[in-house]
């Protein structure tokens, strides 16, 4: 049975996300901001959810409304045949994103909905499921846009970019959804090497091992919000799984991770062994500007500081610097910065070749590549499409 599904990413990775749903099967794709709609059966569902790099939470449509008043949300919100979905004596959550002057607050629309499942269940059956705001059987998603109401279920339950193996102590971490589609905009592919030279808690290396490994991004988890829905078809989950299984192709690439700071090569080491690709990257604790490297050509990844914590004045010498040292000790290579600091950038003193406009939490950033040419174009390294 096709459903309606909706694919939730970050700002600037939509159209990588929507080549992973037409390689998962996907129909009638359209791609919007931070997010990518289509239709698809289960077994497309139970694969996005597997193997989507670039996913955030993914959604299953139910239905959608005209709500200019919170009594219209609850009246329509009651209509709906809620008991096809969870049992009476089930728990459930809703997640509520409201854009509209007639809603004060998404808190307040999101109990008017509950008031009005509770009800519902209550007239059919003398019984109503409760909250569970940790592990709810049913994850509702509650978006009012103006007068437009969609009522959406989580199909992830937990958000598909919590991995699994970020340390509880990392500190400032990229975002893993952010980190795997960084590397993927800046071309890099298994079997290019990579340098992440500022690598704090590992993400940028952790996500490349894990995309080198073959290993689907989430072959460690346990359980998805899907598999508590009525409809959920364990069959076509166990040969999804096995498909994944059996498909996963190695391809031995040079990962090259290091930090000046001890604590961050601790983090770093967590987050490897905690993806199970600890014996994929090879780590040291040294400073960028001593680092030579070890290969011929490749890519470098670098996220330093974007100058919110620091002396303007210093952030700009920190950018000159990794622009000079990029210049004379790496040609041959690529690197690629991202920063929420326009004029640090422009201090790097290399001409970008790309930009990609994207957000690191609430921070609008730049993703720059930088080519240092040895001799001529032709001696670029070449990018494993």
């Amino acid at each position: 049975m096709s459903m309606k599904l909706y694919l939730k990413t970050l700002a600037g990775l939509e159209a990588l996300a929507a080549d992973e749903l037409k390689q998962a099967g996907a129909k009638a794709i359209d791609v919007g901001r931070r997010g990518v709609s289509f239709e698809g059966d289960n077994k497309v569902l139970y694969r996005i959810c597997m193997h989507s790099r670039f996913a955030v939470r993914m959604l299953r449509f139910l239905t959608s409304f005209e709500a200019k008043t919170p009594d219209d949300l609850y009246r329509n919100g009651a209509r709906f045949p809620w008991e096809n979905m969870l049992d009476a004596e089930g728990s459930f959550v809703i997640d509520a994103t409201v854009h509209s002057e007639g809603f004060s607050h998404s808190h307040f629309a999101a109990l008017k909905l509950k008031d009005a499942i509770v009800d519902r269940f209550r007239g059919k059956t003398g019984k109503r499921p409760s909250i569970d705001k940790h592990r709810p059987d049913l994850r509702i998603n509650l978006h009012i846009s103006g007068s437009t109401v969609t009522l959406s279920i989580d199909a992830s339950g937990e958000q598909l970019s919590r991995r699994g193996y970020r340390p509880s102590t990392a500190r400032a971490p990229l975002n893993e959804v952010l980190a795997a589609g960084l590397l993927a905009l800046s071309g890099w592919r298994p079997g290019v090497p990579l340098y992440d030279p500022m690598c704090g808690s590992g993400t940028f290396s952790t996500e490349a091992a894990l995309w080198a490994s073959g290993l689907p991004i989430q072959a460690g988890r346990k359980h998805f919000a899907f598999m508590d829905w009525s409809d959920f078809d364990r069959d076509v989950w166990n040969e999804v799984r096995a498909e994944a299984m059996d498909s996963i192709q190695a391809v031995e690439t040079p990962i090259f991770a290091s930090d000046v700071h001890p604590g961050a090569i601790r983090q770093l080491r967590e987050s490897l062994e905690g993806a199970d690709v600890e014996d994929w990257v090879k780590v040291q604790q040294t400073d960028f500007f001593k680092l030579e490297p070890q290969t011929e050509g490749g890519c470098l990844v670098l996220n330093p500081p974007y100058g919110e914590r620091m002396d303007p004045g210093d952030v700009v010498g920190l950018y000159e610097q990794i622009g000079d040292r990029l210049k004379f000790h790496w040609p041959g290579f690529e690197a690629w910065v991202i920063s929420s600091n326009e004029e640090a950038l422009k201090r790097v003193g290399l001409r970008p070749h790309k930009r990609h406009p994207v957000f690191n939490g609430s921070l609008e950033c730049k993703w720059v590549g930088f080519s240092m040419y040895r001799g001529s174009k032709s001696d670029q390294y070449k990018r494993n499409a």
